[in-house]
């Protein structure tokens, strides 16, 4: 009996992990650039196998993995905004070394360096992309080619670093919209055939919100249903106890 609460709480401790991930990426549907995330959960084909002497279930969450695919690009008509059309990456720095993001809403500091909305200044392929006499820059003046020229007045100031790595298990979350990736992993130009730079776009979240509500409702059912078999067998327990008490 006591070895049945442990499987049962075992199958509950995925799903509340599951619920975790279906709100936040509810919470970042509208989030330029954002990425949800699926969990992976063991399947066992029976549950009463996998505990072990201890009484311990070895039924668990295994990991989280990121869905990459494209979200869907939005016009905006802003010549700093800018979206990937296909595979990479921008690259960013920051306080904590280069990250990457899919976020094109871009801005410009006092000084003239492109920058993220969060303050982050946009690499080019020879460093940062600074704006000259940003002062006196015009409406319009800012032109960015589906190669990721960047031209002012039709001189260009630099290009920018668009990146994309073989493996997407090395990529990890860094907040909602930045990126990491493991030491040592190998990254390459994304700009070419299969990916260009769409000006005057934006990458919305590739969150699916009527997906995600009916996994959350699927999720918070089976939590339920766990729920009333761990009432019932705590039930059943209490009465054992009491006969035996007797």
């Amino acid at each position: 009996m006591i070895k049945g609460l442990y499987i049962t709480e075992a199958g509950m401790t995925p799903k509340l992990a599951r619920m975790e991930i279906i709100a936040n990426n509810l919470a970042n549907i509208n989030t330029t650039g954002f990425k949800r995330d699926k969990a992976f959960t063991m399947a066992l084909d029976d549950a009463t196998a996998a505990t072990e002497a201890s009484g311990t279930s070895q039924q668990e969450l295994i990991y989280e993995a990121t869905d990459f695919s494209e979200g869907t690009l939005r016009p905006t008509n802003n010549p700093l905004d800018i979206a990937l059309q296909g595979r990479g990456f921008f690259a960013v720095q920051t306080p904590d070394g280069v990250r990457y993001t899919r976020n094109g809403n871009l801005q410009l500091s006092l000084d003239g360096t492109i920058v993220t909305g969060g303050g982050y200044p946009v690499l080019g392929a020879n460093g940062n992309l600074q704006v000259p006499d940003v002062q006196h820059l015009q409406a319009g003046s800012i032109h960015i080619n589906e190669t990721g020229e960047v031209m002012i007045d039709k001189q260009s100031i630099g290009t920018l670093r668009v990146v994309d790595f073989a493996d997407y298990m090395a990529i990890h979350k860094d907040g909602t919209s930045l990126f990491r990736v493991d030491p040592g992993t190998l990254e390459t130009s994304a700009l070419g055939t299969q990916t260009a730079i769409k000006q005057g776009y934006l990458e919305d979240s590739n969150v699916d919100g009527i997906r995600e509500m009916i996994s959350m409702i699927d999720v918070s059912r089976a939590f339920e249903a766990d729920q009333k078999a761990l009432r019932a067998q705590d039930a059943t327990l209490d009465k054992t106890n009491s006969v035996g008490q007797v």
